[in-house]
């Protein structure tokens, strides 16, 4: 006989960031992220959620902590220089707040599309639901630290947010988007152009509704598609200058791109991937050119092409990719618009990300391994890419340079 008066003893929560009825689940989970960032980002890679449970539960709630503390600073210390400070009003401290909340609820979909939409081109698999955990739980440290915003003299305490963020980026991406670990640092370039294109879009946005809607006899209703438009440059301390009106075309090509990806559609004429082929060389230094490989096509709105092939030089070998972007080319436009120059050495070798005549480049040696990387992106659409072993820079660089890409460009024509 059985006492059904005593409840039955259950076992613990092998996982108790995963349960929404603990009340601790978000405030454990922000600790975790940021204290133990390796293995919590093991436990996220195997969890099973929805992308409403991960709004609701974890981003919602954290993004709003950066609009209400800069609604809070802006109206009780205000902003300004030279002994002038300007207040905000109530009101129009309100307004922003919430235009910059939903603005970065969009955000964090988007740049999940663009992880998820990227990840093939960077030997990842593709999977929004893990795209969207890597947006969110790395954005943590950028959003925790978005409470200094209160007070603007301590703003620097948030950027330091921001750069942890970047860490938690580096550590969280190749984990869920299963992209090999020597992909991870230009795959993550390529998301950092995008999240600082829309943080300067919505910035933009934010303005210009706000001093319409505060000074516009019209109201908010007043702002038509013509009424702001971002230009000039802007220099990002050790990468460069920024074009803000390429970066304002490139957003707006990167949020139709999107559109179509959300609705399944293709918006571009795809380079065939056996006429990217042709366009590599019979043979590099002597050695005929082996080891053909295709591919093209795509789901949900993705469509990206490309041509890969080998070449066993003496003791080395080189293989070479030719890339068409296709329907993410609006990302290769941002990288463009960004003017990256960024560089890094060792003992044994160095990185670099450079901008040439409007193409991203960039560069990596190990002259341990006798290792070379070299790589460019032009027009925002087209990428090709040399990577090999017992041979030197120059090799890579020459084969990338006899790579004609007016022709490639006419492939989509």
């Amino acid at each position: 006989m059985t006492d059904d008066s005593v409840p039955p003893v259950q076992a613990p929560d092998p996982n108790p960031y995963a349960n929404p009825k603990n009340p601790n689940n978000l405030i454990e989970r922000v600790q975790a992220i940021l204290l133990k960032p390796a293995p919590t980002w093991d436990v996220i890679e195997g969890e099973q959620t929805s992308v409403k449970a991960l709004y609701t539960s974890y981003i919602m709630p954290l993004a709003a902590i950066g609009p209400v503390a800069n609604a809070i600073g802006s109206v009780l210390f205000g902003a300004g220089a030279f002994g002038i400070v300007v207040r905000a009003s109530p009101v129009s401290a309100i307004i922003t707040a919430i235009l910059f909340y939903v603005l970065s609820l969009i955000m964090i979909y988007v740049v999940a599309l663009v992880i998820d939409g990227l990840a093939p081109s960077f030997n990842g698999q593709k999977n929004f639901i893990q795209a969207l955990k890597v947006a969110a739980y790395a954005s943590t440290a950028g959003w925790v630290a978005a409470v200094f915003g209160i007070f603007p003299a301590l703003g620097l305490l948030a950027l330091l947010g921001a750069l942890y963020g970047i860490y938690l980026f580096y550590l969280g991406l190749p984990k869920l988007m299963k992209n090999p670990a020597d992909k991870t640092i230009v795959y993550m370039i390529v998301i950092a152009v995008v999240y600082i294109v829309l943080t300067l879009v919505i910035g933009a946005i934010v303005g210009s509704v706000v001093s319409m809607g505060m000074m516009g006899s019209g109201g908010f209703g007043a702002l038509g598609s013509n009424s702001s438009h971002v230009s000039g440059t802007l220099t990002v301390p050790g990468a460069g200058k920024v074009d803000l009106g390429k970066m304002e075309a490139a957003a707006s090509q990167m949020a139709a791109q999107a559109s179509a990806m959300q609705n399944g559609q293709t918006t571009v004429k795809l380079a065939d991937a056996t006429e990217l082929l042709a366009l590599l060389p019979a043979s590099l230094n002597g050695a005929a050119r082996t080891d053909d490989n295709t591919s093209s096509g795509g789901a949900g709105g993705i469509a990206v092409s490309s041509a890969k092939s080998t070449y066993h030089v003496g003791d080395g070998t080189v293989n070479v990719t030719v890339t068409d972007m296709g329907t993410v080319a609006g990302i290769g436009a941002m990288a463009a618009a960004m003017n990256l120059n960024t560089s890094s050495s060792s003992a044994t070798g160095y990185e670099k990300v450079t901008t040439e005549n409007g193409r991203m480049v960039t560069e990596k040696w190990d002259n341990a391994a006798k290792h070379g990387e070299y790589a460019i992106v032009s027009d925002g659409r087209f990428s090709v890419e040399a990577e090999g072993d017992n041979v030197d820079m120059a090799t890579l660089k020459s084969v990338v340079a006899g790579i004609d890409l007016d022709r490639a460009k006419a492939l989509t024509q």
